[in-house]
């Protein structure tokens, strides 16, 4: 079966970033992408996800320890 494929926008949506962010994140080597024929990125759907629930683990744990500090 073939990967699902995301672009840069459906990709920036699901991380809840911007495009520009998306580019930054393939160029600090923290999301791999793979270029069409055409020049587009593409990015791997199980890479995005996992990138999310890292980020989505990060905000919780940084929103524990702010709320904790108060």
């Amino acid at each position: 079966m073939a990967a699902r494929l995301l672009g840069t926008t459906d990709t920036a949506l699901r991380l809840g970033c911007s495009a520009e962010c998306v580019r930054q994140l393939e160029r600090e080597g923290k999301l791999s992408a793979e270029r069409m024929a055409s020049g587009q990125r593409v990015f791997r759907a199980e890479d995005v996800e996992r990138l999310a629930t890292e980020r989505d683990r990060y905000r919780r744990a940084k929103n524990v320890t702010a709320g904790e500090q108060e």
